[in-house]
């Protein structure tokens, strides 16, 4: 059973992660906005433990590590996919159709079920390509 300061703590992360549902955070972002009210061991902890419970989805962000999604099942993430610019980090939601199609196709003709929060597209975004081009 937890104690009360664990429940104390995971509400106070469960509240922010919920105040913050439509944003994808790292664990660093979490830890400078809870600052002072839970430590960086127990971030870590408890973002794990709602990861595997699945109230929290983990999506890979190449070389920077992972970005978290309170799953508040108004907007799912196995709804759309996921785009990362390599240059600035930014991370912007892509839904398309020819894609839902080849996961059809791939449980049609294959028994096999794509699971849509591991696939992250890489490359660079409109303001970075740009950027590049001058």
């Amino acid at each position: 059973m937890e104690n009360s300061r664990n429940t104390m703590q995971k509400k106070v992360i469960l509240e922010y992660l919920e105040s913050n549902a439509n944003k994808h955070l790292t664990i660093e972002e979490i830890e400078k906005d809870l600052e002072g009210k839970v430590g960086e061991t127990t971030i870590y902890r408890m973002i794990k433990k709602l990861t595997e419970e699945g109230t929290v989805t983990k999506i890979p962000l190449n070389k920077q590590g992972f970005c978290y999604k309170y799953n508040n099942h108004v907007e799912n993430c196995e709804e759309h996919f996921h785009l990362i610019c390599e240059k600035c980090g930014r991370l912007t939601h892509f839904d398309s159709s020819k894609l839902f199609e080849a996961k059809k196709e791939a449980l049609d003709k294959e028994d096999f079920n794509i699971d849509l929060d591991k696939i992250v597209f890489y490359g660079r975004c409109k303001k970075c390509s740009e950027g590049d081009k001058k």
